[in-house]
C-alpha cells in the first residue's frame, strides 16, 4: 500500500533543514510497512490538487518567498479547505503557518492577503530576528513540545492560537503559537521537527494508518525519544 505525502514548495520553503521532517516520516511510514510516494509542487505548477494526498508538508522560508506562495496557494485554496475538512494530515512548520492566516503586513507596511483559514495577522519588521529555543504546551493533548524558532515579525490574533508559550530562551515575543484544525498542525518551531517531538511524528503515523485502514504497529525511537527528553529538561532547566 502506498502513502502519498504532498510536499508544497520545497525549493522555496525549507529554509532550516525541514525537509528532514519528509524524510523522518517516510522513514516511519516504511517501518509500519507502505510504501511511499513523495509529490513535490512549487510556483511553477498550474495546478496543486489535494485530492489523493495522504499527508501534506510545507516548511519554512525566506519572507520574501512565503509571500510569494501565500499568493500562489491562495489559487488551490478550496482544495486544501476541504483537505482541512475532510481530515487529511498536514504539518506546516516554521513560518510556512502564517500562509493560513489572515495576512502578513510587510516592513514597508504592504498587506500580503493570506488564505484566512485561521483568525491571525502577521506583522513583520526588520530590526531584528526574534529567535530563541522555546517549549510549548498543548492543553488538547497534554503534552509539550520543542525546538528553536526563528521569525521576522510577531503573531496578531492570540484567539486562533493553540497552544501556550510556556518558556522561552532568547528574544521570541510570544505568549500563544500554533494552529491545529482536525489532522492540521502549525507551529513555529523550525529544523527536524519531529525528531525533537517523537510524539507529534507518531499522531501522524496513526491518523495516516487509520485513514488508510491499516493497523499501527507500536515501534519505539529511542534516538529521537531521547533527543525530546534532553531537550526538554534543559530548557526547563535553563535560566531566563
Amino acid at each position: 500500500m502506498t502513502v502519498k505525502i504532498l510536499y508544497l514548495y520545497p525549493d522555496f520553503m525549507s529554509l532550516y533543514g525541514d525537509n528532514g521532517n519528509v524524510r523522518i516520516l517516510e522513514r516511519r511510514l516504511k517501518d509500519q510497512g507502505f510504501d511511499v510516494e513523495i509529490i513535490k509542487r512549487t510556483i511553477t505548477d498550474s495546478t496543486i490538487t489535494f485530492d489523493d494526498a495522504d499527508f501534506v508538508y510545507m516548511g519554512s522560508g525566506f519572507e520574501s518567498n512565503r509571500n510569494l506562495v501565500a499568493k500562489h496557494l491562495a489559487q488551490f485554496k478550496d482544495g486544501l479547505v476541504k483537505a482541512i475538512d475532510d481530515g487529511v494530515p498536514m504539518l506546516f512548520t516554521g513560518n510556512a503557518y502564517d500562509v493560513l492566516g489572515s495576512s502578513i503586513v510587510t516592513p514597508d507596511r504592504n498587506e500580503v492577503r493570506c488564505l484566512g483559514i485561521f483568525d491571525f495577522d502577521v506583522i513583520d519588521q526588520l530590526e531584528k530576528r526574534y529567535t530563541g529555543d522555546v517549549v510549548l504546551a498543548d492543553p488538547d493533548k497534554n503534552d509539550i513540545y520543542v525546538g528553536f524558532v526563528n521569525r521576522a515579525g510577531v503573531l496578531k490574533g492570540d484567539g486562533a492560537l493553540a497552544f501556550e508559550v510556556t518558556k522561552v530562551i532568547g528574544s521570541v515575543p510570544l505568549t500563544k503559537d500554533g494552529v491545529r484544525k482536525n489532522n492540521l498542525l502549525g507551529i513555529s518551531l523550525i529544523g527536524p521537527l519531529l525528531l525533537k517531538n517523537p510524539k507529534i511524528a507518531e499522531s501522524f503515523v496513526k491518523n495516516i494508518c487509520e485513514r488508510k485502514g491499516t493497523e499501527y504497529k507500536e515501534i519505539s525511537y529511542p534516538h529521537s525519544e531521547k533527543s525530546h527528553d534532553k531537550t526538554k529538561k534543559a530548557l526547563l532547566n535553563a535560566e531566563v
